[in-house]
């Protein structure tokens, strides 16, 4: 677990005890809001309960405000975080190679020569003059009894032919040698 990952964590679940006290301290002054109706109902004189009632409801507007502000700050620090984590995650789209002569050994997007299209190539080995030369050089060493035929198993000894998929024509032969 990253530590993004483990501060993202961290963040939610703070977030959500910020949303229970807060639950908590408005339910308390909904309570002590009827209270107090309730006691002015029943007597039309303002006593010391009533005053501390008061007291202690603006006590919980206070706490509110300052569970407010700190969930926005929260918010904007977990917001910030993943907003950073989802511009990581984007991955950039692929480059279209239109000078053939700069084509990679593996399939990727070009347009073809033949019939003006934009794709994406397919690829495939053979057997190449490296290929060779590596074979005959593991044989001159000494490795007759078969090893020499191993650069026959490998693609990076091999020559890599880039075709298009429409027209199945052939695009760029890359050779090793």
């Amino acid at each position: 677990m990253t530590s993004s990952d483990s501060e993202l964590s961290r963040i939610s679940k703070e977030l959500k005890h910020l949303s229970l006290k807060r639950q908590q301290l408005l339910d308390r002054k909904k309570i002590l809001c009827i209270f107090e109706e309730l006691k002015n109902r029943a007597e039309f004189t303002q006593t010391e309960e009533t005053t501390s009632s008061k007291h202690e409801i603006d006590r919980i507007d206070q706490t509110l405000k300052q569970l407010c502000e700190k969930k926005a700050d929260l918010q904007k620090i977990h917001d910030n975080i993943v907003e950073a984590k989802e511009q990581r995650d984007i991955n950039k789209a692929p480059e279209v190679i239109l000078d053939l002569e700069r084509l990679p050994s593996y399939p990727c997007k070009t347009q073809c020569p033949e019939c003006r299209q934009f794709i994406t190539t397919e690829t495939f080995t053979s057997v190449s003059s490296l290929t060779w030369l590596v074979c005959f050089m593991t044989a001159l060493m000494g490795c007759v009894a078969g090893c020499c035929l191993i650069p026959f198993c490998f693609d990076k000894f091999k020559s890599t032919t880039h075709r298009c998929p429409m027209c199945r024509s052939s695009i760029q032969t890359i050779k090793k040698l």
